[in-house]
């Protein structure tokens, strides 16, 4: 079964595209796409990206590709081609991923800072099981988690799951997810978690351990 060679191949004869100006649309050789059509190899990220720039025009039609490339975790990733168009595009995710990365590091550190200054101390980089968190507090039997967003709005929905995990799995009375901006008109009122800069984090942790 073929599922994504087929949904791609019903994709590209409903906006009349061969497979040789798909290729010349995307980067790609058409070898590739011929391979990818009959199931002989999986798109990488960066093809699927442009795969559905270019044939896609709406969300039902992104969603069709995206769940038949869901099942395609056994088949061989397609070989990079060796061209400018394909190296520029690679560098671009990789300088954006070593950004957010440096990014997190950085912030990581200041919020580090702020718990040294205060003469908070801490457990960094804690592991149980699977399960981990940025900072770990424990005082008088409470536990409290800080976790450390750059950029929560990312991704708001696995920042709160990971909170309810760590404060479950860890024993926690409180995860503080930090961010260097004021989130909190974003947060639903009511909700469990917390959001808070460092220097509130700080203030929030006083206020807890001495309760």
């Amino acid at each position: 079964m073929n599922s994504f060679g087929d949904a791609l191949r019903a994709l590209m004869e409903s906006k009349k595209v061969s497979g040789l100006k798909l290729a010349e649309d995307i980067g790609i050789s058409p070898t590739s796409v011929s391979r990818i059509l009959n199931g002989q190899s999986r798109p990488r990220q960066v093809t699927l990206s442009r795969i559905m720039k270019a044939l896609c025009q709406d969300r039902s039609e992104e969603q069709a590709l995206l769940r038949a490339y869901s099942g395609l975790d056994t088949l061989p990733e397609e070989l990079a081609v060796n061209d400018e168009r394909n190296a520029q595009a690679e560098e671009e995710r990789v300088k954006r991923f070593l950004e957010v990365k440096t990014q997190s590091i950085l912030f990581k550190r200041s919020m580090a800072r702020e718990l040294d200054k205060a003469g908070i101390a801490y457990a960094q980089d804690y592991c149980k099981g699977a399960v981990s968190t940025d900072f770990l507090i424990e005082r008088g039997g409470k536990r409290i988690a800080l976790e450390c967003r750059f950029n929560v709005q990312r991704d708001f929905e696995r920042a709160v799951l990971t909170a309810k995990v760590i404060r479950e799995e860890l024993g926690c009375e409180l995860v503080i997810t930090v961010t260097p901006f004021d989130i909190s008109d974003t947060v639903q009122a009511g909700s469990d978690f917390t959001t808070a800069t460092p220097g509130e984090a700080v203030e929030l942790l006083r206020k807890a351990m001495n309760a």
